[in-house]
């Protein structure tokens, strides 16, 4: 887990104007640094710390000489607040990715995670970066382990959707749609057909209850 791997040393908050400015330049450190696991036997079970402006580098290797855990960790100060940007990947010990994610203050600003066959399994983007003005919190996208997208939608924490989510078949047609209020709470749900038609359309009262439509 991320948490476990690595300590944060600033837990403040910052605007979405600063997380925005601090993911442009994260993206360009990304293009600066290796996406590959590289292989070195030389560094087998080692652990390699390296200095950078402001910051330091890690890497750790498996027994077989694989890199499998990264992270470069950097201390910025913008308009007079100092937070910590880190980006963290980890690889199986074959080299297949696993995990690859961006943080500026603690807070992950983006991140994806793999299958162990090499597909997509989930990518979460934080909305201050995607839709600034929208919805707070990350929209998550999970697929199938065939790369078929199967749900997308905003969560705020890592269990409360908010907003409109959809649900998609095997063939990846949408199948469902369902909008929930600031709480989680279900405001009104919408099944589909192959076709796109709407077989079912209902909403969802304070109690519980149901009005179709």
């Amino acid at each position: 887990m991320v948490e476990d791997r690595i300590q944060r040393s600033s837990s403040m908050k910052v605007s979405p104007r600063h997380l925005t400015a601090c993911a442009a330049a994260l993206a360009i450190a990304l293009l600066a640094t290796t996406s590959h696991a590289e292989r070195n036997t030389s560094l087998a079970g080692q652990t390699v710390v390296q200095p950078v402006d402001d910051g330091q580098h890690t890497k750790e290797y498996a027994r077989n000489g694989q890199l499998i855990y990264e992270s470069i960790e950097r201390q910025r100060t913008r308009g007079g607040k100092t937070v910590t940007e880190a980006i963290e990947r980890e690889w199986s010990e074959n080299g297949k990715p696993l995990r690859d994610q961006t943080f500026v203050g603690g807070n992950e600003i983006k991140g994806t995670a793999w299958y162990l066959n090499g597909q997509v399994k989930e990518t979460r983007v934080d909305q201050s970066v995607r839709e600034p003005g929208g919805l707070p919190g990350k929209y998550v996208e999970r697929f199938s382990d065939q790369g078929k997208l199967l749900s997308a939608g905003v969560f705020q924490g890592q269990f409360r959707p908010v907003g409109t989510h959809k649900e998609y078949d095997a063939a990846g047609q949408l199948k469902r749609e369902v909008t929930y209020d600031a709480r989680g709470g279900r405001l009104s749900e919408r099944s589909y057909d192959a076709s796109g038609a709407v077989i079912r359309s209902e909403r969802f009262l304070p109690d519980g209850s149901r009005i179709r439509d």
